[in-house]
């Protein structure tokens, strides 16, 4: 088989901001479009997710405040931020067994829907980002700090604590990195009135997928494993069938910990038989060439303070440039049947968005470079950039399966604010 190549038939294209107002949350990485049961439904989110009804011939930029009229529905979120949110009670037990890997932030930064089968009903799913870290919170009346609840030799200070801090002459939010550690989880929601139709992801909540090599602590449980490199994990998933086996399998893609001395994280891979509908356990890490290794220590239910000292499959980066990316997103071409993703990915000062190929989600090609993406990082909140891409077909049904023959879209934010470029491709 011959090398992949692809050329960008409008560079002069640009980003657009898509001015998508926001309710509760806010689009902190891109929303998700989901049809599913005859409903189709907008997933906003950011360490709270909420989702609204639209109609299903809605586009969403084209129609950006096509969700302010829609009731907004809770579909999932961090402990900290439902207090914060008056969700809970400010004087709640917290169970850190339960939440531990939800304690601040989960947003679903991948939904999908998985067919049913003949013991299952048709689901909506998430891949989720999750954190759990020291945070400060700032109120009308308090300043609230939350304490991470893994490393529990580092309580919150204001000098230990993500939260706002003054950069330059402006107020950012910015995460205090050796008290943060970053989790991907699943959760599920069958389409049934007792899910509101498959958006209350909260009821079926299933918890880690994936585990970093090193463990998040020390053998003797007092620190954070010094091979932990703080990924911020931005997960993203695909359903499709290996080339190689005509298998059908449930792809995640994540931000891990580099085994890179020169870089912090990688993009790595994990897949799971869609038989066992993503259950915890059943994902293989890449490692060496394909999906070999089990991506979760053996025994989950050791007692938290032992499992957060056990290791994770070993694994490697899905390419030997995918190294401190902000996001890897991943769909399938339905005229080629290949693989194509996009990436956002810090060059110098600047970010970038760069496409790559794949005939079997194992080998991918060097980035293809998308023209006028460039955008300065100290600019990022004024200049519409790309973070946490993804792709959306033409007609703003899907994410997942894009036909190549007519133009798409790769969308994004600021963050926080929805931006798009329109994209057309030739596969040469």
């Amino acid at each position: 088989m011959g090398r992949l190549e692809l050329r960008i038939k409008n560079p002069e294209a640009r980003i657009v901001d898509a001015r998508m107002p926001h309710r509760k949350a806010s689009n902190e990485y891109p929303p998700s479009i989901v049809t599913a049961g005859g409903n189709r439904h907008l997933f906003i989110g950011s360490a709270m997710s909420y989702a609204y009804e639209i109609p299903a011939d809605t586009h969403i930029l084209k129609q950006p405040e096509c969700h302010m009229e829609s009731e907004e529905i809770f579909t999932i979120g961090g402990f900290d931020h439902m207090i914060r949110s008056s969700m809970l009670n400010f004087r709640c037990n917290y169970d850190r067994r339960e939440w531990y890997w939800k304690k601040n932030y989960c947003g679903t930064f991948s939904v999908d829907v998985m067919e049913s089968d003949a013991n299952h009903p048709e689901w909506v799913f998430a891949i989720t980002h999750c954190e759990n870290k020291n945070e400060a919170v700032r109120t009308g009346y308090m300043d609230c700090f939350f304490h991470n609840s893994i490393d529990l030799n580092t309580p919150a200070t204001e000098e230990t604590s993500s939260g706002m801090k003054t950069v330059g002459n402006e107020r950012r939010y910015r995460d205090y990195q050796p008290a943060y550690f970053g989790f991907v989880t699943m959760a599920y929601a069958p389409i049934t009135e007792g899910t509101r139709w498959g958006v209350e992801l909260f009821h079926h909540d299933m918890g880690p997928i994936i585990w970093p090599q090193s463990g998040f602590l020390t053998s003797d449980g007092k620190s954070k494993n010094p091979g932990y490199k703080n990924p911020h994990p931005h997960p993203s998933s695909l359903i499709a069938e290996d080339p190689k086996d005509g298998k059908k399998y449930l792809y995640v893609f994540a931000n891990i910990s580099s085994t890179n001395p020169e870089a912090n994280t990688m993009v790595g891979a994990c897949r799971s038989p869609i038989a066992e509908r993503g259950r915890p356990g059943t994902y293989l890490n890449f490692y060496k060439g394909d999906y070999t290794e089990p991506s979760l220590p053996q025994d989950m239910s050791e007692e938290l303070d032992v499992l957060l000292t056990r290791r994770g499959g070993r694994a490697d980066a899905l390419h030997p440039t995918l190294y401190n990316i902000n996001r890897f997103f991943v769909a399938r071409l339905k005229r080629s049947g290949l693989f194509l993703s996009v990436e956002s990915y810090r060059a110098g000062d600047y970010l970038e968005t760069a496409l790559r190929l794949s005939r079997d989600l194992r080998t991918w090609t060097d980035r293809f470079i998308v023209p006028n993406t460039q955008v300065k990082s100290a600019q990022r909140r004024i200049v519409p950039g790309l973070y946490y891409p993804k792709f959306m077909s033409l007609d703003g049904s899907t994410h997942y399966g894009i036909d190549e023959s007519e133009p798409f879209y790769i969308i994004g934010t600021k963050p926080h604010q929805l931006t798009y470029r329109e994209l057309e491709i030739e596969i040469l």
